[in-house]
């Protein structure tokens, strides 16, 4: 599993405070193009993955909780590309706000659906990964107790 982009968002009380985003050389193939838009090209002078990783690092500071939208993937994905560069992972917790969106609505439905769904808008370009994890995290905080 190659990682070609990686996004982050840090929420603190309910509102977003600091973002990073960052390109990653890919050591291989660049796959799904088609979705995401980047070619080969694009990231040629991208960092690679421990400077991109050091730059969530700083973002997460003391935060142990990650929320992606299909976290099970999030997870997998980062875990293996630090396992090919030797990264000693933190302690991190991932919450799926997928599965938020399935308990609260009963339903499974796609990132841009899901804000639909909630009559929210999509934080930027679908499949940048900076906007889809601005949505993920507008996703979770809509689904959290005691939000509305």
């Amino acid at each position: 599993m190659r990682i070609c982009a990686i996004g982050a968002v840090r929420v603190e009380s309910g509102r977003e405070v600091d973002s990073y985003y960052s390109l990653v050389r890919s050591d291989g193939r660049v796959r799904f193009t088609h979705i995401h838009g980047l070619t080969a090209a694009d990231l040629m002078d991208a960092p690679l993955w421990p400077v991109a990783w050091q730059g969530v690092r700083a973002l997460l500071g003391d935060i142990q909780t990650v929320v992606a939208f299909r976290a099970s993937f999030d997870r997998g994905a980062i875990l293996s590309v630090c396992g090919r560069h030797g990264i000693r992972l933190p302690r991190l917790r991932f919450v799926c706000a997928a599965q938020m969106f399935k308990r609260q609505y009963g339903r499974d439905m796609t990132l841009r659906a899901s804000l639909d769904h909630l009559g929210l808008t999509f934080p930027g370009q679908p499949h940048h990964a900076l906007a889809d994890a601005r949505a993920a995290a507008t996703i979770a905080l809509a689904c959290s107790p005691g939000e509305e």
